[in-house]
């Protein structure tokens, strides 16, 4: 599986408008083609800390959406709203693998 992880930090009071947008991009009719599923998490002690979480078919399908306007309109909803803290890709078997991966060492 290739994955897409995108780390941003956001203020209090713009969390609510982050999350909305991430939960609507998550939607699976609103999800690009060859994007499997995403998934959003928050950490446990800090809720102002967000992880979007991607599973691609290929990577030529997800390189194609990073130049697309759709990846672009996304990243730019990040930093309008909070501060884009990194974007990753990595290989896992699974979503849970990946995020796993994340926590415990650089992809």
């Amino acid at each position: 599986m290739i994955g897409l992880a995108i780390r941003a930090r956001v203020e209090p009071h713009q969390r609510h408008e982050l999350m909305q947008m991430f939960k609507e991009t998550s939607q699976p009719d609103q999800l690009p083609v060859a994007c499997l599923e995403r998934r959003v998490y928050e950490e446990a002690g800090l809720p102002t800390s967000l992880l979007l979480v991607d599973q691609w078919l290929d990577k030529a399908a997800m390189n194609t959406y990073l130049s697309s306007d759709q990846f672009g309109a996304l990243i730019g909803a990040v930093k309008v709203l909070g501060e884009l803290v990194d974007v990753r890709i990595c290989e896992a078997e699974s979503i849970q693998h990946l995020v796993m991966r994340l926590k415990v060492e650089p992809c």
